[in-house]
């Protein structure tokens, strides 16, 4: 198995990007980008650098044609959806392209659309769109392992919070967040607190199994992105929570869960994706380290 194309050698390579550029061409504009990357990452599963031209061939002929995005992404009126399993890798590339211009992208899974937290650096000048050769493939093994420290962190946060401060919480604490941030409801503090710490633990155990065993660069970043999203608004849940025991609404509480959603992975995201850019460089420069 191979993590990127530039793998292959020339032929093959040349090979796989001719038959990738013809199947994703009738593909609606919306959807083809994403599709492409998909196929890509077919590839790179059940091909090895010593594949040639006639491997590819045979590997894209089980494949089929790409008609509406692979034959799962679809709109309902105006909306995109997509139905195709959500995986680590998935993740890295809805979330993570710089190379598309668009802000909002078709979801991971479901209908509507996701942020493309690439694009905004882009717009921002945190990194230009053509920073990396492949996003993450070049990002050291180090870097995913301390990206994982964000949400380990946060979610050792929401742990101590339910331990050190269990005797002074009630016994029961706000269950759901109105839309002016009124308390909708309660629920037992015990729930309150499995919910929140299931929600941030569960994530990043999953991210840490999947750095730990040397999944790809794309996966190990999605599966980090994502168990920091959910590790962030577990956080905010629970702080939320332990301020609105007095039943008064907290406007801030939504824009403040969607930043908490947003920021801290895409600031994790940033940071792969320049480590992966300075890898690159050393290896181009022909730095050792």
């Amino acid at each position: 198995m191979i993590t990127s194309l530039e793998q292959l050698n020339p032929r093959a390579r040349a090979a796989a990007h001719d038959w990738l550029d013809r199947a994703v061409a009738a593909v609606d504009a919306d959807y083809r980008d994403a599709v492409r990357e998909d196929l890509a990452a077919y590839f790179t599963d059940h091909l090895d650098a010593s594949a040639t031209p006639a491997d590819v061939a045979r590997l894209a002929a089980g494949v089929g044609e790409a008609q509406d995005g692979t034959g799962e992404r679809r709109r309902f009126g105006d909306w995109p959806v997509d139905f195709t399993p959500p995986t680590a890798r998935k993740v890295a590339h809805r979330w993570w392209n710089p190379r598309d211009e668009r802000l909002f992208v078709p979801r991971v899974f479901g209908l509507g659309w996701t942020l493309n937290v690439g694009a905004a650096a882009v717009k921002l000048g945190l990194i230009e769109p053509d920073a990396e050769d492949e996003p993450f493939t070049s990002t050291p093994e180090p870097a995913f392992r301390a990206a994982l420290a964000v949400p380990a962190a946060l979610t050792a946060a929401v742990a101590a919070h339910y331990l050190f401060r269990w005797r002074g919480l009630p016994g029961r604490l706000p269950a759901q967040l109105g839309a002016t941030g009124r308390v909708d409801g309660t629920m037992p503090r015990g729930a309150a607190a499995a919910v929140d710490v299931s929600v941030a633990a569960l994530p990043t155990a999953w991210a840490a199994y999947q750095v730990a065993r040397g999944t790809d660069g794309a996966s190990s970043a999605g599966a980090v992105a994502a168990a920091t999203a959910a590790a962030a608004t577990s956080a905010g849940l629970t702080l939320w929570r332990a301020a609105a025991t007095d039943g008064r609404p907290r406007p801030w509480a939504g824009p403040g869960l969607v930043a908490l959603l947003w920021v801290p992975s895409g600031v994790v995201l940033l940071g792969l994706a320049l480590a992966g850019r300075a890898a690159e460089q050393r290896r181009d420069l022909g730095v050792s380290r």
